[in-house]
């Protein structure tokens, strides 16, 4: 399914990605991202609480973003 290797899990702690994680770090970082980090990981990287990225998706997806559908 995933030709990219390793998409599916986080390239940090190796945990399986939900289709929300793999839209925030497109969101946040880059479209062209090829690696992705679970919220955990990106909390870590970004210093926040995960419940921050939580709310973040939440937002995203009520305004429409398309990433996240």
């Amino acid at each position: 399914m995933n030709r990219i290797k390793g998409k599916g899990t986080c390239i940090d702690c190796g945990r399986q990605l939900t289709k929300d994680e793999i839209a925030l770090n497109k969101k946040l970082i880059s479209l062209n991202l090829m690696e992705f980090r679970c919220l955990d990981c990106l909390c870590v990287s970004f210093g926040c609480d995960v419940e921050d990225l939580k709310i973040k998706i939440a937002e995203f997806k009520e305004q429409g973003c398309t990433l996240f559908i």
